[in-house]
């Protein structure tokens, strides 16, 4: 009976030491190297895109199919302040806008791009309240970007050509750099036009790489 009442207590003594050691399936456990958990979402629409700190980057629309089976790319809708969302292209290191700067498609005023002012030449524009273009600077941009300027329209914005009274002296090219144009400047006169945008912000100070959803 003695050994019977010893042997119990050590069952006890021995479950409660590995209940008191043993990890809440509760708590999350934050890795090292700057991660941060992403607070709880629903999932009953759609699927949200994260950055390294756990902070929402915009929910996923869908996977571009070009890469198909593999889930390389997303078209992400990001809202701007004010609640109009674009739709952005995502993986897990870079940002890139659906139509994508280079041969005259993302034009300035000014001599080196500066500004807060920017016509776009969007020929295909997304079913969506507001356009977007970004710029990215760093080569090669798909693993180098150091900035992603995000440019974006006002709501329903009507395609325009700014004609012969507006020279552009430079434009952001596909090599992720400023080009200016030589003088006396660069006319755009000729269909389909584009879209005057404002610059928002920049993408990759906002957001912290890798980016990133749950499956």
């Amino acid at each position: 009976m003695r050994s019977t009442l010893l042997s119990a207590l050590v069952i006890v003594v021995g479950t409660a030491a590995l209940a008191q050691g043993a990890p809440d399936p509760r708590m999350v456990v934050k890795p090292g190297d700057g991660y941060q958990p992403h607070p709880p979402a629903t999932h009953c629409c759609r699927e949200k895109v994260w950055d390294k700190a756990g902070k929402e980057i915009g929910d996923l629309i869908a996977y571009d199919n070009s890469y198909a089976p593999q889930a390389l790319v997303g078209y992400v809708a990001y809202r701007l302040p004010g609640g109009d969302a674009v739709t952005l292209k995502v993986t897990p290191e870079v940002f890139n806008s659906l139509q994508a700067p280079g041969g005259s498609t993302a034009l300035f005023t000014t001599p080196d791009c500066s500004g807060n002012t920017m016509f776009a030449v969007i020929y295909w524009p997304p079913l969506a309240k507001r356009y977007a273009m970004v710029t990215l600077q760093g080569y090669p941009p798909q693993t180098n970007a150091t900035n992603a300027w995000l440019w974006a329209t006002d709501p329903l914005p009507p395609r325009v050509i700014p004609g012969a009274g507006t020279v552009f002296h430079s434009q952001w090219g596909d090599s992720q750099t400023c080009q200016p144009y030589p003088a006396p400047g660069y006319t755009y006169t000729t269909p389909p036009g584009g879209y005057w945008m404002h610059r928002v912000e920049d993408l990759l100070v906002k957001f912290k790489r890798p980016f990133y959803i749950d499956y």
